[in-house]
Order: structure tokens, then sequence, then C-alpha cells
């Protein structure tokens, strides 16, 4: 069985839980503090967390995310701005290398088409490419099948690719 520590835990999801936070929440500050509610959360189970295995670590810490996220939408009882775009402060430039590489409009432009796809969709794509899990990690994630998750994808990649090619068209 694997033995982490916190640190370890940190480095191998911290990039996981932002991004499933952000999908939640669609907004980069209130992912980073959903991120930082989820790693207290940790030290507060590690005990237990230390010996799980992998995939049952991303799901504990996938459902805590999602979780938290959600009753903290329901106690806010408020509209987070869906417009925001996520940008990483510069000293986590490194958690998003593919940030990097996108220029601003071209980053711009992705973010406000993923906010228009319906929200199985874009849980799927910020689960695959933002998270960088695979398909069948984001199936047992989400409860779904693998198929499911495929079918997803496909479909989101239609919508983005539409949504895109309309989006340089008029703007």
């Amino acid at each position: 069985m694997p033995s982490r520590d916190f640190e370890s835990i940190y480095a191998d999801y911290s990039r996981m839980v932002y991004w499933a936070a952000y999908g939640v929440l669609k907004n980069e500050s209130d992912a980073m503090d959903a991120s930082q509610n989820v790693f207290l959360r940790v030290i507060k189970h590690q005990k237990k967390l230390e010996t799980m295995e992998d995939a049952q670590l991303k799901s504990w810490l996938y459902r805590v995310t999602v979780n938290l996220c959600l009753d903290g939408k329901r106690k806010l009882k408020r509209e987070v701005l869906a417009d925001e775009l996520p940008e990483m402060p510069v000293s986590d430039v490194s958690v998003l290398p593919e940030a990097a590489a996108l220029d601003a409009e071209t980053r711009e432009a992705l973010h406000r088409a993923l906010q228009e796809l319906p929200e199985i969709y874009r849980e799927t794509v910020m689960l695959h490419f933002f998270s960088e899990l695979r398909y069948d990690e984001i199936a047992k994630l989400t409860g779904v099948s693998e198929g499911t998750v495929k079918s997803r994808m496909s479909r989101a990649k239609e919508r983005l690719l539409a949504l895109l090619k309309g989006g340089a068209q008029h703007g």
C-alpha cells in the first residue's frame, strides 16, 4: 500500500482539485479558496488518506471538492459570473503549462467557449484536459460508463470547435 505525506498528496492532486473546483464555481478566486479548504480536509483526514490507493484517493478528493463547492454555492445563494477567466497567478504558471503556451486572446476565446458548454460536457473536458485524468478515471469519478465519457468528450469537442469557429468570425 502506498504511504503519502501531505506534500506528496498536494503535489500529485492540487491541479485536479483546482480544476474540479473551477468546473463547479467558474471563478478563479473561489476555486482557489475551495482548493485550500479541500487540502485543509486532507490534513484533517491524513491518516486515512495515507494508505489509500491512487484511484481511491482521486475519487475521495474529487467528491470532497465537488461537494464542498456545491455546498458553498448553496450557502452563498449567489450567481458566480460565468465570464470570469481563470488567470493563474504568475507563481502558479507551472500548474498549468498549457496556459503559458496559449496567447491571451486564444485562452480567453477557449474559456468563453468552455463556459457555453452544458455542464456535463464542461466537467468532462475540465477533468480530462485540465486535471489530466484518463477516460476510465473520469468514468469512476463521475459514476458513468467509460463509453459515456468518450461520447461526452466527442460532443464537447464538436461544440467547442463550432463555438471557437463562430467566435473567430464574430470577434
